[in-house]
């Protein structure tokens, strides 16, 4: 987990975290026409989280960075998206644009992530629960989340060397 206070997904952390960010949560609802009556709303849950934002890169790695940050994107699949004073999120990356380089070689960009429901993950994004087979240890390299901070986060979980059960929930954050 970032705990320097800078944003990042997958491996790339932002160099300089983005200018904007703005975190959209919508519910789905639905408005049903019933005959001689009025509509019926029905409120079907909340929808994924969109991350969206933009920034700028500066210095002399500034194109370099983007160009990694695209990499990273354009890979696939999701990924953990940390955000500063934010839970993290699993996300997959929809957008990334690559606005100008200005005449001081300042790469300006926008974003889009959203966020992923994968039920194969075993929880959300700031807890999961164990498999039976990876420790404290492993989880903590996979999520990037300090082994001090897992310990303290999960005093119900006496051996960070011992596989964490699936009855076992795992606080990330």
């Amino acid at each position: 987990m970032r705990c320097d206070g800078k944003m990042s997904y997958k491996d790339f952390i932002f160099p300089v975290n983005p200018r904007t960010i703005t975190i959209r949560t919508d519910r789905h609802v639905a408005l049903s026409a019933v005959p001689g009556g009025s509509d019926v709303v029905s409120d079907l849950g909340s929808g994924a989280r969109i991350v969206s934002g933009e920034g700028e890169f500066f210095g002399e790695g500034a194109v370099q960075s983007f160009l990694r940050l695209r990499q990273v994107m354009n890979s696939g699949g999701g990924g953990m998206l940390y955000i500063p004073s934010q839970s993290p999120i699993f996300a997959v990356a929809k957008k990334l644009v690559f606005d100008a380089v200005d005449a001081e070689g300042v790469v300006h960009y926008s974003f889009e992530f959203v966020e992923s429901f994968d039920k194969s993950r075993g929880g959300s994004a700031a807890a999961l629960y164990g498999d039976g087979k990876k420790t404290l240890w492993d989880i903590s390299y996979e999520s990037r989340v300090n082994i001090n901070v897992l310990v303290q986060k999960n005093r119900h979980i006496r051996r960070p060397d011992v596989p964490v059960m699936p009855w076992e929930r795992v606080v990330l954050c």
